[in-house]
């Protein structure tokens, strides 16, 4: 059996995985007829095929932009169990590992969105929770080659839900090596595809990082599988009322499904604090886009932002219903392999969103959080007011906040400042953005409705 793992082009994590038992010829390329098929631009449609001649397997390159074998190009060479390929000098790196013997056939899962994936531009392009990353600073354990952490295992009694979407099958991997390649910041061995190092182990999972510069959202890994594993934050973890809203809130969670959230596998409690498990989304924020194309245009913005106001119907009309507790640009992600998601991606869920160590502590980023979501008494019309400031960066690569002014005694967005903007935008985002509630659109549907007259 043959095993492709296709790899994150920065972290050099395990992203997909298929195997292959009873193929002579595998065929990776963009056309939905390959066997593997990667929606990247630089991908041929007929990109490269892997033969079988008796027990060896060769690479033999069939497109035009090259295909490479740990940095060598090559136009037909033999495999190896640990090469690495790369289609094309600067697309997708795909993990072979060769099994001998025989296994029960896999059915290869193929990416069916037909969207480009595009690169990432930095390793803070996963991050969910912040807008820049900053390395954890908590003390990590090296992986001896058994897989075995320095850290028990700790035991999870109580609190259990699990969610719609089932966990996914353990990939197949082949037992963990000596690491011998590995390089300094890898967090797995591109060998065998284990994880090279640990900070701790919460349950089934093991804890890679943490997530950015948060101090409650974590990297794990389980059978292959790299997920997110969100818990309370520091001041709330003592808090009985914070726990049980957090757990009431991991409930609901664990009910939705929608392709433009992550996946929800589950919520538990481990050692003492509860957890939310999620799908991983590798990609580019929306921040992140904008810093480096520039602004986009009106159509573009438009049809990414009805994507995003289908989700929000779909949370409003939950009951009770869903606000998310802090819609911003840095939260939503542009899927480098689609894996069904929507075009955009909103992440950075399970948060407790109306329950604060005290009264008046700021919920939501600054710019983007309504003003009754400021004193944590977030609604449904509080996330219309941050599709209006998502707008206003999207329009004009910079912050909304650049655009609030004190007039007649109200600090509030001026849209007459955004002059690029057409007439018919302005209007929207000024009344998706009015300090009143009452004032702003009624319905997510309302939204869309004048949205879609722009296109």
């Amino acid at each position: 059996m043959i095993t492709l793992t296709l790899l994150h082009p920065v972290q050099s994590t395990p992203v997909q995985s298929w195997s292959f038992d009873q193929d002579p010829v595998i065929r990776i390329g963009r056309a939905v007829d390959n066997h593997v098929v990667l929606y990247s631009a630089v991908v041929s449609r007929y990109h490269v095929e892997l033969r079988k001649v008796g027990q060896q397997w060769d690479v033999v390159n069939i497109g035009t932009n090259g295909t490479y074998l740990d940095g060598k190009r090559v136009h037909q060479a033999p495999l190896s169990s640990g090469n690495v390929m790369r289609l094309a000098r600067s697309g997708p790196n795909i993990q072979i590992q060769i099994q001998t013997g025989t296994s029960p056939a896999s059915n290869p899962a193929t990416l069916t969105d037909p969207q480009v994936a595009e690169p990432l531009a930095s390793p803070e392009a996963f991050v969910d929770s912040e807008d820049a990353p900053a390395p954890s600073e908590e003390p990590v354990a090296a992986v001896d080659p058994s897989g075995t952490s320095a850290s028990p295992p700790d035991e999870s009694q109580g609190f259990s839900v699990q969610g719609i979407h089932p966990f996914p099958s353990a990939v197949q991997l082949p037992q963990p090596c000596a690491h011998e390649r590995a390089k300094d910041g890898d967090l797995f061995c591109v060998e065998c595809g284990h994880p090279l190092k640990v900070w701790r182990t919460i349950a089934a999972y093991t804890l890679l990082k943490r997530l950015g510069t948060s101090e409650n959202t974590f990297v794990g890994w389980r059978e292959g599988h790299t997920v997110v594993l969100k818990t309370l934050k520091p001041d709330w973890a003592g808090q009985a009322e914070a726990i049980g809203n957090f757990q009431h809130q991991a409930e609901a969670l664990c009910q939705l499904s929608h392709p433009g959230m992550p996946k929800i596998y589950e919520a538990f409690e481990a050692g003492g604090q509860s957890f939310v498990v999620s799908d991983l989304i590798y990609g580019q924020t929306l921040k992140q886009w904008v810093a480096l194309r520039g602004p986009l245009s009106e159509v573009q913005a438009v049809s990414w932002i009805l994507d995003l106001c289908d989700l929000l119907q779909y949370l409003q009309q939950q009951d009770p219903p869903i606000v998310h507790p802090s819609l911003k640009p840095s939260n939503l992600i542009r899927p480098t392999i689609p894996h069904g998601y929507n075009p955009v991606v909103l992440v950075d869920f399970g948060e407790v969103k109306q329950v604060t160590p005290e009264a008046g502590t700021l919920v939501g980023a600054v710019g983007y959080a309504a003003p009754e979501q400021q004193t944590g008494k977030a609604t449904p019309a509080s996330n219309l007011y941050s599709l209006g400031g998502i707008l206003v960066y999207l329009l004009t690569g910079q912050e909304p906040d650049a655009f609030y002014r004190l007039v007649d005694q109200v600090f509030r967005l001026q849209i007459q400042d955004m002059a690029r903007l057409s007439p018919a935008m302005q209007g929207i985002i000024e009344q998706l953005t009015h300090p009143r509630p009452e004032d702003r659109y009624r319905s997510v549907q309302a939204v869309v409705r004048d949205l879609q007259q722009l296109l």
